[in-house]
Formats: C-alpha cells, sequence, structure tokens
C-alpha cells in the first residue's frame, strides 16, 4: 500500500445533508485519482448518500450515536489503520481528533471543512441545549483553530472566521463546494435548453430555523395574486414542518404549498421549476443554487452570509435579494417569473464549480500535508 496518498475523511453520517454530499463526492474524486480513501462516519443510521458513494471507498462505521462517544471506537480506527491525514467535515469530530492527537502524542495532520459561516454558527449554537451551548460551543472557540489547515466554502466565510481568530489567516484557504457528479453527468446527457418549465417555484432543505422558509412562504403569498396558477414545493423534512404549514395556513395560500419530504432524486424538481428560492438566515455555501443554475433553472436568493453573492450574477442566472427584505423578495420573483434566461450564459457562470477542478484543488492541499 502507498502510504504517500491516502487519506480518512469524515463525516458524521451519510444522511441528505450539503456537508455530507460534499463529503462523498470529495472521496470518489480521490478515488478516481488514485488516492487510497477510508469514509469514517458515526453509523449508518440515515444512509441517503451511501448509493453515491464509490465501492472502492473504504466505509468504516464507528456504531456510535453521537460524535460525544465516538472517541474509543475512532482511537481503536486510529490504532488499526495508522491513518496520517484527515480530511474533517464535522466540527465535533474535528475537535475530538485535536484533542485526542494532544492528549496522546499522536502524529497524524487534520485538515478540516468548515461547514458554516461560523459567526452565525456559534450564534445557534448558544441557543441549543446545555450540552451544545456550554460544552461543544467551548470546544469549538478554543480548538478548531489548532486544526492544521481549514477549507473554507467561500471567500465570506474565510472573512468571517479570521475575523472571529485572525490566527486562522495563515492556515485556512478557499476552495469552492464541486457541483455534484450525478448531475453533471445528467447535463451531459440531456439537453436541458428543451426542457418546459412547469408553474412552481422550488425550495430545497431541511425544514430548521436557518434555512427560513417562512419568508419564502410569505414572499410567495404576496406574488400569489400575480400569478393564480403558481404553486411553491418545498423539499425536505424538519421539526418545523408542522409550524410551515400552520404559516401556509394564516396567509390562506395551503392549497397553493406542497411539502414534498426528503427526495433522494431531486433532478426534476430542479428541472421544471421556474426558479429556486434561498431565503437562509445564513449559509456556508449553498450548493442548491449552483445545482439549480447547473440545471437551467434561475435563482433568487437573500444576500445572506455567506455565499449567495459569489455565486449569482445578477440578471444572468438568478437575483440577489436584500437581506430578509419580504418587498425585494417579491420584487425580484415577480422579475424571474417574467424575464428569459440564456442556459448558455447560466452554464457560464459554474465552471469554476467543475468537480475535476475542485478535485484537483483538494489533491493539491492533501499532498502539502504528506
Amino acid at each position: 500500500m502507498n502510504f504517500n496518498n491516502r487519506v480518512t475523511l469524515m463525516s458524521d453520517s451519510l444522511r441528505g445533508g450539503g456537508a455530507q454530499r460534499v463529503c462523498v463526492n470529495i472521496a470518489n474524486g480521490l478515488i478516481e485519482l488514485g488516492w487510497k480513501v477510508d469514509l469514517v462516519i458515526l453509523n449508518l443510521n440515515d444512509q441517503n448518500y451511501l448509493d453515491q458513494l464509490s465501492k472502492k471507498v473504504n466505509l468504516v462505521e464507528l456504531n456510535v450515536n453521537h460524535v460525544r462517544y465516538s472517541p474509543v471506537s475512532l482511537l481503536k480506527y486510529i490504532y488499526k489503520k495508522k491513518p496520517n491525514l484527515f480530511l474533517v467535515f464535522n466540527y465535533e469530530l474535528t475537535v475530538i481528533l485535536i484533542l485526542l492527537r494532544k492528549l496522546l502524542n499522536l502524529k497524524f495532520k487534520i485538515i478540516t471543512r468548515n461547514i458554516s459561516t461560523l459567526s452565525q454558527k456559534k450564534i445557534e449554537l448558544k441557543k441549543t441545549n446545555f450540552w451544545v451551548r456550554n460544552i461543544v460551543s467551548y470546544l469549538i472557540d478554543n480548538f478548531y483553530h489548532k486544526s492544521d489547515h481549514i477549507v473554507n466554502q467561500c471567500y465570506a466565510m474565510n472573512k468571517d472566521m479570521v475575523k472571529l481568530n485572525p490566527n486562522t489567516k495563515k492556515n485556512s484557504s478557499v476552495i469552492y463546494n464541486p457541483l455534484a457528479n450525478h448531475i453533471l453527468e445528467f447535463v451531459k446527457r440531456n439537453d436541458i435548453k428543451k426542457i418546459k418549465k412547469k408553474d412552481y417555484l422550488l425550495c430545497i432543505g431541511s425544514l430548521k430555523k436557518p434555512n427560513a422558509f417562512h419568508y419564502a412562504i410569505e414572499g410567495f403569498a404576496g406574488i400569489i395574486d400575480k400569478f393564480p396558477n403558481l404553486r411553491l414545493k418545498i423539499v425536505g423534512k424538519g421539526n418545523l414542518e408542522k409550524e410551515l404549514k400552520h404559516i401556509t395556513k394564516n396567509f390562506g395560500i395551503a392549497r397553493h404549498v406542497d411539502f414534498e419530504g426528503f427526495q433522494k432524486n431531486i433532478i426534476p424538481y430542479y428541472l421544471y421549476a421556474r426558479a429556486t428560492v434561498l431565503t437562509s438566515l445564513y449559509e456556508g455555501f449553498p450548493n442548491v443554487l449552483i445545482e439549480s443554475i447547473a440545471l437551467g433553472t434561475p435563482v433568487v436568493s437573500f444576500d445572506c452570509p455567506s455565499g449567495p453573492n459569489e455565486i449569482i450574477t445578477e440578471g444572468v442566472n438568478g437575483h440577489l435579494v436584500k437581506y430578509k427584505d419580504i418587498k425585494d423578495l417579491e420584487i425580484q420573483i415577480i422579475k424571474v417569473m417574467t424575464n428569459k434566461y440564456s442556459v448558455e450564459k447560466m452554464f457560464a457562470t459554474i465552471d469554476k464549480y467543475n468537480p475535476k477542478v475542485i478535485i484537483q484543488y483538494y489533491e493539491k492541499l492533501l499532498n502539502t500535508f504528506i
């Protein structure tokens, strides 16, 4: 075995989140470049992306239900496989690796991928349970920056992190998320320009507070009189589903809104939508925007921290909305409903997210730590 071409990727799961999808895409990409890749996860309770993972990737399940229960199983893996390089897609797993390395004088290197806008994430952590609010938040504040390198998903995220902790400036970089391979392959096999759009707007993501779908619902309610046949489709699951459905009733638009739940294959949803709408309070780097654009569907997004203003080329692939401004959201939705967009020009704006290009950036970074 060539130990100079090995890396261990770590994620909490293979559930349907953006970080997990990027993790799988990078694992697959490195495999194709000849790397030997282990992917370590907590468990397979959620395995929405398992069928997208290359069979050549060595999947290691720690068989624990929470990150805080992982150190013993993780140590067993470390002593057995003796990895020399980790690429981590989770805050808590990063901190645990840093602590284990320090306490036991272990020699591996740790590259971590920052999965969110850290200043906003810290605010959210403070609003959760005792363990997260007092323990996890403290550990992230004091140890996360001790990674050997931190990859940020966009320049705004990097700037935010350095502002929080100036010490990270010397060991951080920006690598955009890759467009998912299965979406790129679909585009290559099909003529997107021939797709006839249907009368609906699309929202995709977990039904949780940071995604703030209540803004999308309110904005949709404000324009439905102008487009009486228009629908809003919300794809995803989460603990706010009941509350969001109640909001649609309060606005009198429940019969125009479809809650589709989690969908493994979201390509058809993107493909036939008039536009994809994002009203998040904050993002790391919203994959839904580049996926939508790749499938020929323009986007309307809050100019939230961080990512949308690095993705959207105004009037070419979509429109930016003033942050939390419902009136402006309505204006931009009307604009996207009435304007025409060149699929070729839209495609040109996402060349930089080509998975082959992104994987090469990761390979170059990994090689500097071998």
